[in-house]
């Protein structure tokens, strides 16, 4: 079966990136082949007189900002090439995702990720519920799709047009329990129709990802590492006074390649994996930053994003019983407090067959 991956954006985003590629890997595990389908946000509109008015200093920044794209991006555009590919052209609009059809998909799979925060898409998160299909008889499912948030963000017209795509679905899987209940509360979904499933990341297996790093040299000192999504001085003061406790160094990845006048290319996607792997202690905001630890049984502690939806991490962290190592606040937090890996591998194992029998059986129109 040709499937078609409909997915976030790829940008220099760790999860975003490993999702895609483990989703991949699981489909074609399964016997399948697979294309990701590049739709892009949305570009800012301009009205016509002022572009042609203005179209030589747009058509300048433009390829200013690709050159500065490329540069920043030459590494994860390394594993994109390698592990991605197939990909799509890029898609802006409605109208242009209509032409990926021309694929002869037999299935699209939307996910995983927050495909459906209409905070992200704004515009163009009805082509995330598969609008370009047009009624077209072709199969479609949703793996692990996330809002991101327990919010109800969407509003009456978006709301309504997403409700009744949602019923062209074979079938609708969602990455945390609060998303089911957006999708029962506000989108006319019966609870039985949707099922809540583990992000694609964490159906691999722990050998999966140490083939990806498997030439990076393995650090000889002991460390904290730290992936931070958002940063500020509370979050920095803890991380200082922990590694000072530990007598530990900090090991860190920065998500942001650093102001104007000293930009640099995101590090490799499997230095990133390297890093958490191997390290003694993983403190961060990000949610995929927490799978990672989870995966490779790390002692680890969240520093709540509310900005990013907090809805991610209770999900998360509640299926494996270790919400006590996410906190909002500072004095609240104990790194050191017991990790049960034993029962959190035990649960992990159950949860992926459960999450790859969904998958399987709704491409293959059997029962769940």
């Amino acid at each position: 079966m040709r499937i078609g991956i409909l997915t976030v954006p790829f940008n220099n985003n760790y999860g975003g990136i490993l999702q895609a590629f483990a989703l991949k890997k699981v489909l074609i595990d399964m016997g399948h082949e697979v294309i990701f389908i590049n739709r892009r946000r949305n570009r800012i509109k301009i009205p016509l007189i002022k572009y042609l008015i203005l179209f030589p200093y747009y058509h300048i920044k433009e390829k200013r900002n690709k050159k500065l794209d490329n540069y920043l991006s030459q590494n994860t555009n390394i594993f994109k090439q390698k592990y991605l590919a197939p990909i799509t052209k890029e898609y802006f609009t409605k109208k242009q995702l209509k032409e990926c059809l021309n694929y002869n998909f037999d299935a699209i799979v939307v996910g995983s990720d927050q495909v459906w925060r209409y905070k992200y898409a704004k515009d163009s998160v009805d082509d995330f519920f598969c609008n370009f299909l047009d009624k077209k008889s072709m199969l479609h499912i949703a793996y692990a799709a996330s809002f991101g948030t327990d919010e109800q963000e969407y509003p009456s017209d978006k709301l309504e047009i997403c409700s009744k795509l949602l019923k062209e679905f074979s079938m609708i899987s969602v990455r945390e329990q609060d998303g089911k209940k957006l999708l029962i509360n506000y989108f006319g979904v019966n609870e039985d129709q949707v099922n809540v499933v583990l992000d694609p990341t964490m159906l691999l297996s722990v050998d999966t990802y140490k083939d990806l790093f498997k030439d990076i040299e393995t650090p000889k000192e002991k460390y904290v590492f730290t992936y931070i999504l958002d940063k500020n001085q509370a979050k920095q003061s803890y991380i200082d006074n922990f590694c000072k406790e530990k007598k530990l160094n900090e090991y860190s990845i920065s998500a942001q390649t650093g102001n104007i006048n000293e930009l640099k290319p995101i590090e490799p996607v499997e230095l990133w994996l390297s890093r958490i792997y191997h390290a003694e202690y993983v403190i961060t905001d990000s949610f995929h930053g927490t799978v990672f630890a989870i995966l490779f049984n790390k002692p680890f502690f969240v520093f709540g994003n509310k900005t990013r939806g907090t809805s991610r991490f209770n999900s998360l962290l509640n299926t494996f019983n270790l919400a006590n190592h996410y906190s909002e606040s500072f004095s609240s937090i104990n790194i050191d407090s017991y990790f049960d890996w034993g029962q959190v591998n035990d649960i992990l194992y159950k949860m992926q067959i459960i999450s790859k029998n969904i998958l399987y059986c709704s491409l293959n129109k059997r029962n769940i």
